[in-house]
Protein backbone atom coordinates (compact mmCIF):
# COMPACT_ATOMS: atom_id res chain seq x y z
CA UNK A 1 0.00 0.00 0.00
CA UNK A 2 1.45 3.48 -0.93
CA UNK A 3 2.55 5.11 2.24
CA UNK A 4 1.06 8.07 3.55
CA UNK A 5 -1.23 9.47 6.03
CA UNK A 6 -4.10 7.75 7.54
CA UNK A 7 -6.61 7.34 5.27
CA UNK A 8 -9.71 4.97 5.38
CA UNK A 9 -10.80 2.49 7.94
CA UNK A 10 -7.35 3.79 9.36
CA UNK A 11 -5.22 3.05 6.46
CA UNK A 12 -2.77 4.34 4.27
CA UNK A 13 -4.34 6.15 1.08
CA UNK A 14 -3.06 5.97 -2.49
CA UNK A 15 -1.31 9.28 -3.28
CA UNK A 16 -3.70 10.02 -5.96
CA UNK A 17 -5.74 10.64 -3.28
CA UNK A 18 -3.97 13.91 -2.19
CA UNK A 19 -2.99 17.15 -3.98
CA UNK A 20 0.60 17.48 -4.36
CA UNK A 21 3.36 18.40 -2.15
CA UNK A 22 3.90 21.97 -1.82
CA UNK A 23 0.40 23.40 -2.15
CA UNK A 24 -0.41 25.52 0.69
CA UNK A 25 -2.25 24.27 3.52
CA UNK A 26 -5.56 25.43 2.93
CA UNK A 27 -6.01 23.88 -0.51
CA UNK A 28 -4.52 20.36 1.36
CA UNK A 29 -7.37 20.86 3.97
CA UNK A 30 -10.46 21.51 0.94
CA UNK A 31 -9.01 18.52 -0.79
CA UNK A 32 -9.53 15.94 1.87
CA UNK A 33 -12.81 17.40 3.41
CA UNK A 34 -14.03 17.06 -0.26
CA UNK A 35 -12.47 13.66 -0.75
CA UNK A 36 -14.59 12.64 2.75
CA UNK A 37 -17.47 13.97 1.96
CA UNK A 38 -17.24 12.07 -1.49
CA UNK A 39 -16.77 9.06 0.35
CA UNK A 40 -19.82 9.63 3.00
CA UNK A 41 -21.97 10.17 0.08
CA UNK A 42 -21.08 7.15 -1.65
CA UNK A 43 -21.53 4.80 1.76
CA UNK A 44 -24.51 6.97 2.71
CA UNK A 45 -26.04 5.41 -0.71
CA UNK A 46 -24.32 2.02 -0.95
CA UNK A 47 -25.52 1.35 2.58
CA UNK A 48 -29.38 3.50 3.07
CA UNK A 49 -30.45 3.66 -0.81
CA UNK A 50 -32.82 4.72 -2.61
CA UNK A 51 -32.07 8.17 -0.79
CA UNK A 52 -32.91 11.45 -1.78
CA UNK A 53 -30.52 14.40 -1.65
CA UNK A 54 -32.58 15.67 0.82
CA UNK A 55 -32.00 12.98 3.25
CA UNK A 56 -28.29 12.94 2.13
CA UNK A 57 -28.23 16.39 3.36
CA UNK A 58 -29.74 15.47 6.92
CA UNK A 59 -27.42 12.70 7.34
CA UNK A 60 -24.19 14.30 6.60
CA UNK A 61 -24.76 17.59 7.58
CA UNK A 62 -23.85 19.15 4.19
CA UNK A 63 -25.31 21.94 2.50
CA UNK A 64 -27.90 21.23 -0.11
CA UNK A 65 -25.63 22.73 -2.59
CA UNK A 66 -22.42 20.72 -1.70
CA UNK A 67 -24.97 17.67 -1.99
CA UNK A 68 -26.00 18.67 -5.24
CA UNK A 69 -22.39 19.32 -6.55
CA UNK A 70 -21.27 15.43 -5.23
CA UNK A 71 -24.50 13.55 -6.43
CA UNK A 72 -24.06 15.54 -10.18
CA UNK A 73 -20.44 14.58 -10.29
CA UNK A 74 -21.03 10.75 -8.77
CA UNK A 75 -24.10 10.80 -11.87
CA UNK A 76 -21.91 11.98 -14.59
CA UNK A 77 -19.01 9.01 -13.24
CA UNK A 78 -21.92 6.42 -13.64
CA UNK A 79 -21.46 4.99 -10.11
CA UNK A 80 -25.22 6.17 -9.11
CA UNK A 81 -28.44 6.48 -10.42
CA UNK A 82 -31.66 8.22 -10.44
CA UNK A 83 -33.68 5.79 -9.60
CA UNK A 84 -37.66 7.24 -9.77
CA UNK A 85 -39.48 9.98 -7.43
CA UNK A 86 -41.11 9.61 -4.48
CA UNK A 87 -44.90 10.68 -3.33
CA UNK A 88 -45.89 14.39 -3.62
CA UNK A 89 -45.72 15.84 -0.07
CA UNK A 90 -47.47 19.28 -1.82
CA UNK A 91 -44.18 19.92 -3.20
CA UNK A 92 -41.80 18.73 -6.33
CA UNK A 93 -41.41 14.60 -5.99
CA UNK A 94 -38.03 13.76 -4.43
CA UNK A 95 -35.95 12.01 -6.59
CA UNK A 96 -34.18 9.26 -5.31
CA UNK A 97 -31.18 7.93 -5.86
CA UNK A 98 -29.16 4.69 -5.34
CA UNK A 99 -25.61 3.29 -6.12
CA UNK A 100 -24.77 1.40 -9.36
CA UNK A 101 -23.18 -1.62 -8.03
CA UNK A 102 -21.55 -3.03 -11.98
CA UNK A 103 -20.26 0.15 -12.64
CA UNK A 104 -16.87 -0.12 -10.58
CA UNK A 105 -15.40 -3.58 -9.56
CA UNK A 106 -12.76 -4.54 -6.96
CA UNK A 107 -10.36 -7.63 -7.33
CA UNK A 108 -9.87 -9.46 -4.13
CA UNK A 109 -7.10 -12.16 -4.15
CA UNK A 110 -6.27 -13.87 -0.27
CA UNK A 111 -2.69 -15.82 -0.64
CA UNK A 112 -3.18 -18.54 2.01
CA UNK A 113 -0.97 -21.91 2.76
CA UNK A 114 -3.35 -24.29 1.52
CA UNK A 115 -5.23 -22.39 -1.18
CA UNK A 116 -5.46 -18.78 -3.01
CA UNK A 117 -8.51 -17.61 -4.01
CA UNK A 118 -10.19 -14.77 -6.43
CA UNK A 119 -12.89 -13.00 -5.73
CA UNK A 120 -14.51 -9.81 -8.04
CA UNK A 121 -16.80 -8.14 -6.39
CA UNK A 122 -19.41 -4.78 -7.31
CA UNK A 123 -19.50 -1.88 -5.21
CA UNK A 124 -22.80 -3.89 -3.61
CA UNK A 125 -20.00 -6.10 -2.31
CA UNK A 126 -21.46 -9.71 -4.48
CA UNK A 127 -19.56 -11.74 -6.20
CA UNK A 128 -19.45 -11.71 -10.22
CA UNK A 129 -16.52 -13.78 -10.27
CA UNK A 130 -14.26 -16.68 -7.92
CA UNK A 131 -11.74 -19.02 -8.64
CA UNK A 132 -9.65 -21.08 -6.02
CA UNK A 133 -6.44 -22.86 -7.08
CA UNK A 134 -3.81 -24.75 -4.71
CA UNK A 135 -1.77 -22.41 -2.58
CA UNK A 136 2.00 -21.50 -3.50
CA UNK A 137 2.98 -24.51 -1.29
CA UNK A 138 7.08 -24.36 -1.81
CA UNK A 139 7.23 -23.21 -5.05
CA UNK A 140 9.13 -19.89 -5.39
CA UNK A 141 7.45 -16.34 -5.05
CA UNK A 142 8.21 -15.45 -8.45
CA UNK A 143 6.66 -18.75 -9.97
CA UNK A 144 3.91 -18.52 -8.08
CA UNK A 145 3.46 -14.44 -8.88
CA UNK A 146 3.57 -15.55 -13.07
CA UNK A 147 0.74 -18.49 -12.03
CA UNK A 148 -1.43 -15.67 -10.39
CA UNK A 149 -1.00 -13.30 -12.85
CA UNK A 150 -2.20 -15.67 -15.66
CA UNK A 151 -5.29 -16.69 -13.29
CA UNK A 152 -6.44 -13.01 -12.59
CA UNK A 153 -6.66 -12.79 -16.56
CA UNK A 154 -8.48 -15.84 -16.95
CA UNK A 155 -10.70 -15.15 -14.67
CA UNK A 156 -11.44 -11.63 -15.38
CA UNK A 157 -12.34 -13.27 -19.25
CA UNK A 158 -14.53 -16.25 -17.89
CA UNK A 159 -16.64 -13.70 -15.48
CA UNK A 160 -17.00 -11.20 -18.53
CA UNK A 161 -16.46 -8.04 -16.70
CA UNK A 162 -15.21 -4.87 -18.34
CA UNK A 163 -11.41 -4.99 -17.35
CA UNK A 164 -11.62 -1.02 -17.29
CA UNK A 165 -14.61 -1.35 -14.34
CA UNK A 166 -11.85 -2.71 -11.91
CA UNK A 167 -10.82 0.05 -9.93
CA UNK A 168 -7.41 -2.18 -7.52
CA UNK A 169 -6.80 -5.33 -6.38
CA UNK A 170 -7.05 -5.99 -2.79
CA UNK A 171 -4.08 -8.49 -1.22
CA UNK A 172 -5.07 -10.33 1.79
CA UNK A 173 -1.94 -12.82 3.24
CA UNK A 174 -1.40 -14.25 7.23
CA UNK A 175 0.96 -11.96 9.10
CA UNK A 176 3.01 -10.35 10.15
CA UNK A 177 3.89 -8.20 7.03
CA UNK A 178 5.08 -4.72 6.09
CA UNK A 179 2.35 -3.03 4.55
CA UNK A 180 5.11 0.06 3.49
CA UNK A 181 7.02 -2.13 1.64
CA UNK A 182 3.78 -4.41 0.38
CA UNK A 183 5.78 -7.37 1.90
CA UNK A 184 5.21 -10.51 4.24
CA UNK A 185 7.67 -10.84 7.36
CA UNK A 186 8.31 -14.12 8.79
CA UNK A 187 4.81 -15.36 8.33
CA UNK A 188 4.75 -19.23 9.61
CA UNK A 189 2.46 -20.13 6.50
CA UNK A 190 4.69 -18.10 4.06
CA UNK A 191 8.21 -18.52 4.85
CA UNK A 192 9.13 -18.74 1.77
CA UNK A 193 7.45 -15.64 0.85
CA UNK A 194 9.37 -13.32 3.79
CA UNK A 195 10.42 -9.93 2.11
CA UNK A 196 9.29 -10.72 -1.42
CA UNK A 197 7.99 -7.47 -2.61
CA UNK A 198 4.49 -9.24 -3.20
CA UNK A 199 2.30 -5.85 -4.09
CA UNK A 200 5.09 -4.66 -6.34
CA UNK A 201 5.30 -7.74 -8.12
CA UNK A 202 1.30 -7.79 -8.53
CA UNK A 203 1.14 -4.27 -9.25
CA UNK A 204 3.59 -5.08 -11.95
CA UNK A 205 2.56 -8.16 -13.84
CA UNK A 206 -1.02 -7.11 -13.72
CA UNK A 207 -1.11 -3.44 -14.10
CA UNK A 208 -3.72 -2.84 -11.42
CA UNK A 209 -3.40 -0.44 -8.09
CA UNK A 210 -2.79 -2.95 -5.42
CA UNK A 211 -3.79 -2.38 -1.71
CA UNK A 212 -2.34 -4.98 0.86
CA UNK A 213 -3.46 -6.00 3.89
CA UNK A 214 -3.80 -8.62 6.71
CA UNK A 215 -6.05 -11.50 6.23
CA UNK A 216 -7.92 -11.14 9.28
CA UNK A 217 -7.92 -6.88 9.03
CA UNK A 218 -10.15 -7.68 5.16
CA UNK A 219 -11.97 -9.85 6.57
CA UNK A 220 -13.03 -7.30 9.30
CA UNK A 221 -13.87 -4.72 6.28
CA UNK A 222 -15.49 -7.38 4.42
CA UNK A 223 -17.80 -8.09 7.37
CA UNK A 224 -18.74 -3.81 7.46
CA UNK A 225 -19.21 -3.50 3.70
CA UNK A 226 -21.84 -6.24 3.65
CA UNK A 227 -23.59 -4.33 6.58
CA UNK A 228 -22.68 -7.40 8.78
CA UNK A 229 -21.89 -5.49 12.15
CA UNK A 230 -23.88 -2.47 11.37
CA UNK A 231 -25.43 -0.66 15.12
CA UNK A 232 -21.58 -2.37 16.37
CA UNK A 233 -18.72 0.18 16.63
CA UNK A 234 -16.20 -1.98 18.75
CA UNK A 235 -16.06 -5.38 16.91
CA UNK A 236 -13.66 -7.68 16.02
CA UNK A 237 -13.09 -10.49 13.36
CA UNK A 238 -11.36 -13.59 14.65
CA UNK A 239 -9.84 -15.06 11.15
CA UNK A 240 -8.96 -18.92 11.52
CA UNK A 241 -6.91 -20.42 8.37
CA UNK A 242 -3.77 -22.22 8.76
CA UNK A 243 -3.08 -19.60 11.72
CA UNK A 244 -5.21 -17.39 14.16
CA UNK A 245 -5.10 -13.48 13.98
CA UNK A 246 -7.76 -10.87 14.26
CA UNK A 247 -9.02 -7.49 12.14
CA UNK A 248 -10.04 -4.85 15.19
CA UNK A 249 -12.95 -1.96 14.68
CA UNK A 250 -12.58 0.03 17.58
CA UNK A 251 -15.10 3.43 17.83
CA UNK A 252 -16.01 2.96 14.23
CA UNK A 253 -12.43 2.72 12.86
CA UNK A 254 -9.86 -0.33 11.57
CA UNK A 255 -7.46 -0.47 14.48
CA UNK A 256 -3.56 -0.88 12.62
CA UNK A 257 -1.25 -0.26 15.44
CA UNK A 258 2.00 1.02 14.88
CA UNK A 259 3.39 -1.18 11.81
CA UNK A 260 0.01 -2.58 10.92
CA UNK A 261 0.18 -6.24 12.92
CA UNK A 262 -2.09 -5.45 15.09
CA UNK A 263 -4.36 -8.48 15.94
CA UNK A 264 -2.16 -11.07 15.94
CA UNK A 265 -4.30 -13.27 18.82
CA UNK A 266 -2.50 -16.52 17.60
CA UNK A 267 0.58 -15.22 19.46
CA UNK A 268 -1.39 -14.55 22.86
CA UNK A 269 0.09 -16.56 25.75
CA UNK A 270 -2.38 -19.06 26.55
CA UNK A 271 -0.43 -21.11 28.74
CA UNK A 272 2.92 -19.65 30.12
CA UNK A 273 4.78 -22.14 30.70
CA UNK A 274 3.90 -24.03 27.27
CA UNK A 275 5.83 -24.58 24.25
CA UNK A 276 8.35 -22.70 22.66
CA UNK A 277 6.31 -20.82 19.57
CA UNK A 278 8.76 -20.31 16.10
CA UNK A 279 7.99 -16.13 16.61
CA UNK A 280 9.82 -16.39 19.33
CA UNK A 281 6.69 -16.43 22.49
CA UNK A 282 6.15 -19.18 24.94
CA UNK A 283 2.37 -20.93 25.13
CA UNK A 284 1.25 -19.03 22.03
CA UNK A 285 -2.35 -19.72 21.43
CA UNK A 286 -1.35 -21.11 17.52
CA UNK A 287 0.23 -24.00 19.07
CA UNK A 288 -2.59 -25.66 21.04
CA UNK A 289 -5.27 -24.28 19.05
CA UNK A 290 -4.85 -23.90 15.24
CA UNK A 291 -6.29 -26.14 12.50
CA UNK A 292 -2.34 -27.41 11.99
CA UNK A 293 -1.95 -28.35 15.50
CA UNK A 294 -5.82 -30.05 15.59
CA UNK A 295 -4.79 -31.81 12.21
CA UNK A 296 -1.47 -33.28 13.73
CA UNK A 297 -3.67 -34.14 16.73
CA UNK A 298 -6.38 -35.88 14.68
CA UNK A 299 -3.25 -38.23 12.74
CA UNK A 300 -1.80 -39.45 16.39
CA UNK A 301 -5.53 -40.65 17.22
CA UNK A 302 -5.78 -42.15 14.18
CA UNK A 303 -2.53 -43.80 14.40
CA UNK A 304 -3.82 -45.25 17.75
CA UNK A 305 -6.90 -46.26 16.07
CA UNK A 306 -8.89 -43.84 18.27
CA UNK A 307 -9.90 -41.68 15.03
CA UNK A 308 -11.40 -43.10 11.70
CA UNK A 309 -11.09 -41.10 9.00
CA UNK A 310 -8.93 -40.12 5.75
CA UNK A 311 -6.62 -37.66 6.34
CA UNK A 312 -5.31 -35.87 2.91
CA UNK A 313 -2.23 -33.99 4.14
CA UNK A 314 -3.92 -30.24 3.18
CA UNK A 315 -4.60 -28.87 6.50
CA UNK A 316 -7.46 -27.18 5.57
CA UNK A 317 -9.38 -30.69 4.08
CA UNK A 318 -8.35 -32.12 7.01
CA UNK A 319 -9.82 -29.78 9.42
CA UNK A 320 -12.98 -29.61 7.66
CA UNK A 321 -13.30 -33.48 7.83
CA UNK A 322 -12.77 -33.50 11.20
CA UNK A 323 -15.76 -31.03 11.87
CA UNK A 324 -17.72 -32.90 10.14
CA UNK A 325 -17.02 -36.31 12.00
CA UNK A 326 -17.34 -33.74 15.30
CA UNK A 327 -21.02 -32.83 14.16
CA UNK A 328 -21.44 -36.05 13.54
CA UNK A 329 -20.84 -37.36 16.78
CA UNK A 330 -17.42 -38.83 16.58
CA UNK A 331 -16.28 -38.90 20.10
CA UNK A 332 -12.18 -37.97 19.61
CA UNK A 333 -13.43 -35.25 17.13
CA UNK A 334 -15.00 -33.30 18.68
CA UNK A 335 -13.17 -33.52 21.93
CA UNK A 336 -10.17 -32.19 20.01
CA UNK A 337 -12.76 -29.77 18.50
CA UNK A 338 -13.54 -28.69 21.63
CA UNK A 339 -10.24 -28.16 23.02
CA UNK A 340 -9.32 -26.21 20.17
CA UNK A 341 -12.60 -23.78 20.98
CA UNK A 342 -11.84 -23.75 24.62
CA UNK A 343 -8.67 -22.19 24.02
CA UNK A 344 -9.44 -19.77 21.58
CA UNK A 345 -12.50 -18.65 23.55
CA UNK A 346 -9.57 -17.81 26.25
CA UNK A 347 -8.11 -15.58 24.00
CA UNK A 348 -10.86 -13.85 23.02
CA UNK A 349 -12.25 -13.23 26.39
CA UNK A 350 -8.61 -11.39 26.85
CA UNK A 351 -9.31 -9.44 23.88
CA UNK A 352 -12.76 -8.45 24.76
CA UNK A 353 -11.81 -7.35 28.14
CA UNK A 354 -8.91 -5.36 27.09
CA UNK A 355 -10.99 -3.76 24.39
CA UNK A 356 -14.21 -3.62 25.58
CA UNK A 357 -15.67 -5.32 22.19
CA UNK A 358 -19.26 -6.08 21.61
CA UNK A 359 -19.47 -8.06 18.62
CA UNK A 360 -17.11 -11.22 17.74
CA UNK A 361 -17.13 -12.50 13.75
CA UNK A 362 -15.74 -15.88 14.00
CA UNK A 363 -14.07 -16.02 9.40
CA UNK A 364 -11.82 -17.80 7.85
CA UNK A 365 -12.03 -21.43 6.50
CA UNK A 366 -11.88 -23.49 9.58
CA UNK A 367 -15.12 -22.26 10.47
CA UNK A 368 -16.69 -23.67 7.59
CA UNK A 369 -17.79 -26.69 8.82
CA UNK A 370 -16.92 -26.36 13.25
CA UNK A 371 -17.87 -22.67 13.59
CA UNK A 372 -20.80 -24.24 15.24
CA UNK A 373 -18.87 -25.49 18.09
CA UNK A 374 -17.08 -22.32 18.31
CA UNK A 375 -19.84 -19.93 18.24
CA UNK A 376 -21.31 -21.97 21.44
CA UNK A 377 -17.78 -22.47 23.41
CA UNK A 378 -16.84 -18.76 22.79
CA UNK A 379 -20.48 -17.40 23.52
CA UNK A 380 -20.56 -19.40 27.20
CA UNK A 381 -17.22 -18.53 28.39
CA UNK A 382 -17.89 -14.67 27.67
CA UNK A 383 -21.28 -14.85 29.39
CA UNK A 384 -19.88 -16.58 32.67
CA UNK A 385 -15.93 -14.67 32.37
CA UNK A 386 -16.05 -11.50 30.65
CA UNK A 387 -15.82 -8.59 33.12
CA UNK A 388 -18.27 -6.66 31.36
CA UNK A 389 -20.97 -9.32 31.43
CA UNK A 390 -23.14 -7.50 33.60
CA UNK A 391 -23.15 -4.20 31.89
CA UNK A 392 -23.61 -5.75 28.14
CA UNK A 393 -23.39 -8.84 26.22
CA UNK A 394 -20.89 -10.02 23.72
CA UNK A 395 -22.29 -11.28 20.44
CA UNK A 396 -20.20 -14.08 18.98
CA UNK A 397 -21.80 -14.59 14.83
CA UNK A 398 -20.36 -16.85 12.03
CA UNK A 399 -19.30 -14.51 9.31
CA UNK A 400 -21.41 -14.00 6.33
CA UNK A 401 -18.96 -14.41 4.20
CA UNK A 402 -17.21 -17.89 4.96
CA UNK A 403 -14.43 -19.14 2.81
CA UNK A 404 -13.90 -16.24 0.98
CA UNK A 405 -14.56 -13.96 3.99
CA UNK A 406 -10.83 -12.46 3.34
CA UNK A 407 -10.78 -12.64 -0.31
CA UNK A 408 -13.94 -10.61 -0.74
CA UNK A 409 -12.41 -8.49 2.11
CA UNK A 410 -9.44 -7.59 0.08
CA UNK A 411 -11.81 -6.72 -2.89
CA UNK A 412 -14.24 -3.93 -0.75
CA UNK A 413 -11.04 -3.04 0.45
CA UNK A 414 -9.57 -1.46 -2.49
CA UNK A 415 -12.94 -0.49 -3.45
CA UNK A 416 -13.26 1.28 -0.12
CA UNK A 417 -9.93 3.00 -0.49
CA UNK A 418 -10.28 4.17 -4.04
CA UNK A 419 -14.04 5.77 -3.84
CA UNK A 420 -14.40 6.19 -0.14
CA UNK A 421 -11.82 7.40 1.63
CA UNK A 422 -12.83 8.05 4.75
CA UNK A 423 -13.38 6.12 8.65
CA UNK A 424 -15.85 3.52 8.96
CA UNK A 425 -17.85 6.03 11.56
CA UNK A 426 -18.43 9.00 9.60
CA UNK A 427 -21.09 7.00 8.13
CA UNK A 428 -21.69 4.15 10.48
CA UNK A 429 -21.86 5.88 14.06
CA UNK A 430 -21.93 9.68 12.89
Amino acid sequence: MTAGSGGPLGQKVASSTFPEPGLPLTVIEKTRRRESSRGRVIDLIRSSGPISRVELAEKTGLTQATISTLVRTLLTEDIILESGRGESTGGKPRMFLELNPASRLGLGVHIGQDYITYIIADLGGHVVGRRRVHGPGDTSPLTVVSRMTRDIEALIVESGVNRASIVGMGIATPGPLDRTAGTVRNAPSLEIWSDFPIRRALTSTTGFHCEFDNDATAAAIGEYWLGATEGYANYASVYMGSGIGSGIVMDGTIYQGVSSNVGEIGHVTVDARGLQCPCGNIGCLELYASPRIVVAQAADAAARGELDIPLTGVISEDFAALGTAATNGDATALRLMQDSAEYVASAVISMVNLLDLQLIVLAGSAFSTAGSFYVDIISDALAHRAMARAIHPVEVRLSVNGNDAAALGAATLVLQDRLSPRTLRSVSFA
